[in-house]
């Protein structure tokens, strides 16, 4: 594919919220390579701006590069082509040189208020997969979910209880995946009645019923854990950077797999984190382990609360990098956090909001307190100084 249809195409997805990994890290590359494709993309994010540049630009007569786009979407919806003007524009300034400064020079007209697509605050929302492979969309609503060994009944409050339907244990361990989009988060209770609060962006494997000398599950992202005490049968996480083995105790585990990095809390008892290098090391109440891909570790006391009150309701930050504070806005809010500047990223801010505040509530304080300029277009927030 030519690369400037490629680029096109990436925006197009990033616009609709649907672009892959690979899509936005070749996005990122695109951007970094020169100042003037970071001012374009910044430019084609806000669209009535763009549909002024789109009447000018038929002056230059780019009817040809049009059609090649409209050609390979001609069978998409009617509301596909405002993104269709969006990556034509894109293909045809990025291969037609000194047409950039033109697109993005020209002023916006007078008196035209820019549509802003609402954010919402993250909500109550999951979705589970049962061991039948069937998918349940869950809401915070009572329903019950009859199965042949146990009972699932999701709560008004948004908690999910495990139920005994009979006395008779199940032949087979049966898994279940409980998986929170960006923008939601969800409860539960497990059927040892250990509580699990799953963060946005996440998922948590389990057994419908804990069998055998252990309770294993295992996650992705981050989850907050409150352990039922049983003395003869450890509960064990498992996380891709290692594996965290307790009795009975309170403790958060992070582990986004973009982050490349395990960060363990423990707020209460104690636990061993198990390394794939065979290391074991033993956490104290106010502690936090940190385990990177490359196998280091760094073990240092903590104010715990700060890394657990995400479950509680609250973003409390005490001289937290902007970068690690956006990351977690972005999964909350369901948006992406586009940089204009590296050093912006290593500013630093304390400060504390309820989780479900607007987001412009989160881009006034910023900018108040720092020289930090924050601009929401869409679903993306720009960041820069």
């Amino acid at each position: 594919m030519d690369k400037n249809f490629e680029i096109a195409d990436i925006i197009v997805a990033f616009i609709k919220n649907e672009a892959t990994p690979r899509q936005i890290s070749v996005l990122d590359d695109w951007i970094n390579e020169s100042e003037a494709n970071k001012r374009l993309f910044i430019s084609l994010l806000d669209e009535v701006a763009f549909e002024q540049r789109l009447d000018r630009s038929r002056v230059l007569e780019l009817e040809d590069a049009f059609g090649k786009v409209r050609a390979r979407v001609r069978k998409s919806k009617r509301g596909y082509w405002r993104y269709v003007a969006v990556a034509a524009s894109v293909a045809v300034v990025v291969a037609i040189g000194g047409i950039m400064a033109y697109w993005v020079g020209i002023p916006e007209k007078q008196g035209i208020v820019t549509r802003q697509q609402s954010i919402s605050v993250g909500k109550s929302r999951a979705f589970l997969t049962l061991g039948t492979g069937e998918k349940v969309a869950l809401e915070s609503q009572d329903t019950l979910l009859r199965g042949k060994a146990m009972n699932i009944r999701i709560q008004e409050n948004g908690e999910v209880f495990y139920e005994m339907a009979d006395s008779i244990a199940p032949a087979e361990v049966e898994y279940n995946i409980m998986e929170t989009p960006r923008g939601a988060e969800f409860q539960l209770v497990l059927s040892d009645g250990t509580k699990v609060w799953v963060n946005a962006d996440s998922e948590l494997r389990y057994p419908v019923q804990f069998t055998g000398d252990t309770r294993e599950v295992t996650v992705i992202g981050e989850a907050y854990f409150d352990v039922q005490k049983q003395a003869d049968k450890p509960f064990i996480v498992k996380t891709e950077l290692g594996n965290i083995t307790v009795l009975g105790t309170q403790f958060n585990i992070s582990s986004y797999p973009e982050k490349e990095r395990l960060i363990t809390t423990l707020v209460t008892g104690k636990i061993s984190c198990s390394l794939p290098d065979g290391k074991n090391i033993i956490l104290s109440p106010d502690q936090q382990l940190s385990v990177n891909k490359d196998g280091t570790t760094a073990l240092k006391e903590v104010d715990t609360h700060y890394f657990t009150c995400w479950k509680d309701g609250i973003f409390q930050f005490e001289n937290a990098k902007l970068e690690d504070i956006m990351d977690q806005l972005a999964r909350w809010y369901d948006i992406h956090v586009f940089y204009t500047s590296e050093n912006v990223k290593h500013l630093h801010f304390s400060g504390d909001l309820s989780r479900f505040k607007n987001i412009d509530t989160f881009i006034e304080m910023f900018e108040k307190s720092s020289d930090a300029k924050l601009t929401l277009k869409g679903r993306t927030l720009i960041v820069g100084m």
